[in-house]
């Protein structure tokens, strides 16, 4: 199988002009685009077992092909790998070339193109990073090296705390509950689907606590129909450092007292 490298996602484009002024208004912050990639199959006769099964076997071959990347009734995982590099995406079929076939040496190559709806590859493993309930400027180790927003990041803190806050300091956006955990409380925040619960044990199921998403308070770039988009920052004069960066903040806390973040690295 040969393939392009993962193209780079544009933004979504927006152009404001208004009367007395020339060219248009500077707009940041703006969304990416979905992406295509194109993936090129080299097929033979071969069968399951390694045998030449002939023009026959790869007829087979083809439709086992067409099975795999065919689907429509759900996304596909797809990874790309280049060295110890992995990044994973969930993708869905667009379109194929009609096979370009060799009858007697019982061979074939076919161009299947694939879009990634969610824009962004992800790392393959999920992992947990644990912080201060009161700290400036911390650095969410797991994501470092990530290129894209995390969008879909569940944050989870653990009482004692009066109005804890989460700043991601790249956008200067943030989220906050006002108002106490107890101790042995824990606040759960769905980034992705802008829900929240607090719950009395440890857990990270929404559905086992009390929904207080009513309460939740986000402001910042787009916070009107999202909440915190953890964003990495690019070090001064070293694109190859690149980190989230969040700020926590809570009154009332103890030693008990801490910041979760569950996430996956995100890239463009």
């Amino acid at each position: 199988m040969g393939t392009q490298r993962r193209p780079l996602p544009g933004v979504r484009s927006v152009q404001v002009t208004v009367p007395g002024r020339a060219g248009e208004l500077p707009i940041v912050g703006l969304d990416h685009d979905t992406t295509t990639l194109g993936l090129t199959f080299g097929l033979t006769g071969a069968t399951p077992a390694g045998a030449d099964g002939g023009f026959e076997q790869l007829e087979r071959n083809l439709e086992a092909l067409a099975a795999l990347v065919g689907v429509q009734y759900r996304l596909m995982s797809l990874k790309y790998q280049a060295g110890s590099v992995v990044r994973v995406a969930e993708v869905a079929f667009t379109s194929a070339s009609e096979p370009d076939v060799n009858v007697g040496a019982a061979r074939a190559r076919v161009s299947v193109l694939m879009r990634v709806p969610g824009v962004y590859w992800r790392g393959e493993v999920e992992t947990t990073w644990t912080g201060a309930a009161n700290s400036a400027s911390q650095i969410v180790t797991p994501l470092a090296g990530s290129t894209g927003p995390i969008t879909d990041s569940v944050i989870r803190w653990t009482g004692p705390a009066v109005n804890p806050r989460l700043t991601d300091v790249a956008t200067g956006g943030s989220i906050i509950r006002p108002g106490g955990l107890l101790a042995g409380q824990r606040l759960l925040l769905d980034c992705a689907t802008m829900r929240a619960a607090v719950v009395s044990t440890d857990t990270w199921d929404l559905a086992a606590g009390t929904d207080v998403t009513g309460e939740i308070d986000a402001t910042g770039p787009g916070s009107a129909f999202r909440w915190l988009h953890l964003t990495p920052a690019v070090a001064v004069g070293d694109p190859h450092s690149r980190v989230v960066l969040v700020t926590s903040s809570a009154t009332s806390t103890t030693g008990a007292s801490k910041l979760e973040i569950r996430a996956r690295a995100a890239y463009l």
